[in-house]
């Protein structure tokens, strides 16, 4: 029987936005394969971060924000407030030769800019998409009122290379965007949209491709310039025979992942500056985010939920869903509601902000939205409030490799299976996984199936295999 990943709507929870005088601004600021221990208010000590730094001291930080591995189904998971595979978004989207044209957000999905414009709001898109790149999956057909910046499908037109595609830049079509002035134009078009609805409520969702792996030789060299001979911190890679490359390589690539965060942090500040010289910021909520994590060096990795060993030629991939890949920075600040300088530990989602929004704005009143999100307003508040003792998700990678998983995270334990497409358990490097993370925050050593831990195991599989048959319907081996 073929492994089930796609699951119903139905066994999501129901949310029913309550009413909210006050509309806040909305600005989300979402960075691409960006790790959470690559910001300094995370405790790097070498990175230049310092407007990260500067929201962190200014809102609430959370250290165990969960995402998707990837960057698709994270971006529809932060949209909707589902579990990207209730929209059939199970891994990244492939651009495919030619362009894929039948592989996005289904129509008619509810999103943050659909539900806002209920009640107001005029939204923006900037910068990366990557929910389908066909005609039909234009950000404009889920609630977006702009959408600048994102590669651009010409109607009736087909295209062998996602490169060659055209990006909108106010209005006009942009060949070759991807280069050193990328970022600072999709910066400018975000401000220009704040300038120009600074009157009335907005939504702005601003999404560099900088810190992306695939972006790196867009970095401007002033931001490259603040690592120059650096000798930055690397993993050992002694520990790793299956490592391809030197120490020397990678803290070759750390200074660029570390200059191409330093130029998002710029475009952040950016961003900070002109809401503060329009009075703008006292009536916003800002949300700075990644849209997935990143292994540089760490377990001989490099990328994310999909990632290979270093310097592996042809690549060799390695599913996974280590905390580094699917936790990420998250950050939220809002000034007279949210306290400066606050740390929440709670297992909080990024499929948390849509109904977070809700409640804040009474968006969707009425519509009974069926969400898997919960809103974090109480946790904003500082407010005493029931909430997740774990945290669970799945990550199906179907592209490059293959592997079904399925995670369970609780405050010491991180249980991951790993299915074939038939649904069996997966043998080798992609066999089920159990980590101490007490004794093992690394997740070096997989105590899965050691008679040390069996009664662990048992408690934790019976907890995960739960989940799977209440919000996937599919009963496994």
């Amino acid at each position: 029987m073929r492994f089930a990943w796609l699951a119903l709507v139905a066994a999501a929870s129901t949310v029913v936005a309550s009413a909210a005088p006050a509309r806040p601004n909305v600005i989300i600021m979402n960075t691409d394969d960006h790790a959470q221990w690559a910001v300094g208010a995370y405790g790097n000590k070498e990175i230049l971060t310092p407007n990260m730094d500067r929201l962190a001291r200014e809102g609430m930080k959370f250290t165990r924000a969960f995402s998707k591995p990837v960057c698709s189904p994270s971006r529809a998971m932060t949209l909707t407030g589902l579990y990207s595979h209730r929209v059939g978004i199970p891994d990244y989207i492939p651009y495919g030769n030619p362009i894929y044209a039948t592989n996005g957000l289904p129509a008619g999905t509810p999103t943050i800019a659909s539900v806002l414009k209920s009640v107001g709001y005029t939204s923006a898109l900037i910068g990366k998409w990557h929910l389908g790149y066909g005609e039909k999956y234009y950000p404009e057909h889920f609630g977006f009122d702009v959408a600048e910046g994102h590669p651009y499908a010409v109607p009736g037109k087909k295209y062998d290379n996602f490169h060659l595609m055209p990006s909108i830049v106010d209005g006009k079509e942009v060949f070759g965007f991807r280069n050193k002035q990328q970022t600072d134009i999709l910066t400018d078009r975000a401000i220009h949209f704040v300038r120009q609805n600074r009157e009335k409520p907005f939504f702005l969702f601003y999404n560099p491709f900088v810190t992306h792996q695939g972006y790196w030789s867009t970095v401007p060299d002033e931001d490259l310039a603040q690592y120059k001979d650096k000798p930055l911190t690397v993993p050992d890679l002694s520990r790793y025979p299956e490592a391809k490359m030197d120490e020397a390589g990678l803290r070759r690539l750390m200074r660029i992942y570390y200059g191409s965060i330093t130029c998002a942090d710029r475009s952040l500040g950016r961003l900070l500056a002109v809401l503060d010289e329009l009075n703008l910021t006292q009536n916003t909520i800002f949300i700075f985010m990644a849209d997935n994590g990143m292994n540089l060096g760490q377990l001989a990795l490099i990328g994310k939920g999909n990632a290979s060993i270093l310097g592996a030629k042809p690549p060799i991939y390695r599913p996974n869903m280590f905390d580094r890949s699917v936790i990420v920075p998250f950050i939220v600040r809002w000034p007279g509601v949210v306290k400066a300088g606050a740390t929440s530990d709670a297992f909080v989602s990024t499929m948390d902000i849509l109904p977070t929004l809700m409640a804040v704005t009474g968006a969707g009143t009425g519509q009974n939205l069926t969400l898997d999100g919960r809103s974090i307003l109480p946790l904003l508040k500082g407010e005493t409030a029931a909430w997740r003792n774990a945290y669970s998700d799945t990550y199906d990678m179907i592209y490059l490799d293959e592997s079904h998983m399925r995670m369970l995270r609780t405050d010491r334990w991180k249980l991951v299976f790993h299915f074939d497409a038939d649904g069996r358990p997966q043998a080798g490097v992609k066999r089920h996984e159990l980590f101490d993370l007490k004794n093992d925050p690394e997740e070096l050593t997989n105590l899965y199936g050691k008679q040390s831990v069996a009664e662990t195991q048992q408690q934790l599989e019976a907890q995960l295999r739960a989940w799977i048959r209440k919000e996937l319907l599919h009963d496994f081996q």
